[in-house]
């Protein structure tokens, strides 16, 4: 279940933009109730929905981490009345699910499509509301960030990538269109819908200008 739980999160909170490796250490350290007070965490209370998914998370972990108190209780409480035959089984179904956890965090690819399916839900859902950013590290009041353009403003679709940079106070770094990576960037290209860009700059201008689409001259 703590596998199941950390991965939903884990995933969730990734497609909110916190990097994967970040998101599910993060939520190991929710649930575990130790760790969640490093500079990291501040990334996960950085915006109204991942405050709100932290708090769903805390509150989550505290119902089920008495649950599973009470229940290693009550197990220890029935252990005097519980035959060796019952208690051979228990043993028995103890291991396998150890061996079954192993083996699930072992096959890459069955955690690959759990996150898959998960990912899908939580996209078409962020689909309708923004344009998906995700924050990969920090830098001072900067971050490097991915952003994935599913709506753009006609008037950057207008305007060369140099000219993006210069005019926004923001620096594309690269363009992922399709299969293809463009680093070279120049005068002659021009983003386009359904760009991955990898971009550096303070977090409330690269979300006001390529998120929220509300583009401002830097003066």
């Amino acid at each position: 279940m703590y596998q199941i739980i950390i991965e939903i999160f884990s995933t969730i909170f990734s497609i909110e933009g916190v990097q994967i490796d970040k998101s599910k250490f993060q939520v190991i350290s929710i649930l575990t109730g130790t760790g969640f007070t490093t500079n990291e965490s501040e990334l996960m209370l950085s915006t109204k929905r991942r405050r709100k998914l932290t708090q769903i998370l805390i509150l989550f972990s505290y119902l089920f981490n008495i649950t599973i108190v009470s229940t290693i209780i009550n197990l220890f409480i029935s252990t005097s009345n519980v035959t060796a035959e019952e208690l051979i089984i228990g043993v028995i179904l103890t291991l396998t699910n150890i061996i079954l956890l192993i083996i699930l965090n072992k096959a890459t690819r069955v955690r690959k499509f759990f996150d898959m399916i998960i990912r899908n839900i939580e996209i078409k859902r962020v689909k309708k509301r923004k344009n998906p950013v995700s924050i990969y590290d920090r830098y001072g009041d900067k971050v490097i960030a991915e952003i994935v353009l599913i709506k753009m403003n006609n008037k950057l679709k207008n305007t060369n990538v140099m000219q993006i940079n210069k005019d926004y106070g923001i620096q594309i770094l690269v363009i992922k269109r399709g299969e293809e990576v463009i680093s070279n960037l120049n005068e002659k290209i021009n983003l386009k819908e359904d760009d991955v860009l990898l971009v550096f700059g303070a977090e409330k201008l690269i979300r006001k200008v390529l998120v929220k689409n509300n583009i401002t001259k830097k003066v």
